[in-house]
């Protein structure tokens, strides 16, 4: 008799610690993650990362035919990963309620202790737990409401949490318009005026030229901590850095070839501005080589859909075929 009741416990033994293994995993991953994107200097966790990622690229395939439908990949990805997080958190800590059901919960009046012993049931325990709420049942033991203790703070933390993060990331997205409508409207006053901005402006062009070096570096930085700021597809041709990046870097260029000492150093501090923003979207979006400037600048317009705003033409969408733009990712 012993023997058959030491073989029936075994197993459930070994469900058990099965169940609190996962349970754990899956809870220090959502936490991970959450930490390493909210809170940790450059912003990236490997599970946000993804969730980011697989959504862009979902939005990024049909905005071939309808391109309307990138502009919701930004908010889109934020409410997948949050969701993640929230549904790592719950199954996590539901696997941690599982094996615990039969023993140490008791039930409201009314309610048959029978029927909720199974994973659903867990489930629901940890919907409880995460939001405040009850359910009809709590724990006997002291440990066991501990456990649930620590999910609620971690369900408040990840609401107050992301709402912070939610409202930091518009800043970085008004701060990225700004800088392409502030580059925008400079290729179109020179275009219009037929003034060449460094023959004809005299000694205040390397004022303009350190403005723009100075709000392209804050702007590079906001993104490394936001990275999810890329993914917000911004729809309007005067407000898309992906498109006058390319004029902002011919910008630097001419400025270095000019004659005057100010502004060959404004020219070559932004252009040390567009080279570290390059290298950051090279690396950590587009994953292509660092090194040619000009396929990173062809590779983003053509991921944001945007068309090539150069000095003297402006490449459209459509005709960017750059064989390196297309195979990004």
């Amino acid at each position: 008799m012993s023997g058959n009741l030491r073989e029936s416990l075994y197993p459930r033994m070994g469900m058990a610690v099965a169940f609190t293994l996962i349970g754990i995993a899956l809870s220090l991953i959502a936490l991970l993650d959450m930490f390493q994107t909210l809170f940790h200097p450059a912003g990236r966790g490997t599970m946000s990362d993804w969730v980011a990622l697989i959504v862009w690229k979902c939005f990024r395939r049909v905005a071939n035919t309808y391109p309307g439908v990138l502009t919701y990949a930004g908010p889109i990805g934020i409410l997948s990963i949050i969701s993640s997080w929230a549904l790592c958190t719950l199954v996590g800590f539901a696997l941690l309620y599982l094996p615990h059901m039969r023993s140490q919960y008791v039930f409201d009046p009314g309610i048959n202790p029978d029927n909720h012993r199974g994973f659903w049931e867990a489930i629901n325990s940890s919907i409880g737990a995460l939001i405040t709420l009850s359910e009809g049942m709590g724990p006997k033991s002291a440990w066991l409401g501990l456990l649930r203790g620590l999910e609620a703070i971690i369900g408040f933390g990840l609401l107050t949490a992301s709402v912070s993060w939610l409202l930091s990331i518009y800043p970085v997205l008004e701060a990225r318009r700004s800088v392409a409508q502030r580059a925008s409207l400079l290729h179109d006053a020179e275009l219009r005026n037929d003034i060449d901005m460094f023959r004809d402006s005299g000694d205040k062009v390397h004022d303009w030229i350190m403005a723009l070096a100075g709000d392209l570096s804050s702007l590079r930085n906001q993104m490394a901590q936001f990275p999810i700021s890329y993914y917000f597809y911004v729809g309007e041709p005067q407000t898309s850095l992906s498109g006058t990046l390319p004029y902002l870097n011919e910008l630097a260029d001419r400025a270095v070839a000019s004659g005057m000492p100010a502004t060959r150093l404004a020219g070559t501090a932004l252009g040390g501005a567009v080279e570290d923003f390059l290298k950051l979207l090279a690396e950590a979006f587009l994953h292509i080589p660092e090194k040619d400037k000009r396929a990173i600048l062809t590779a983003y317009a053509r991921e944001q859909m945007s068309d090539m705003i150069l000095h003297e033409q402006t490449i459209p969408y459509r005709e960017n075929r750059s064989p390196v733009a297309n195979n990004t990712r």
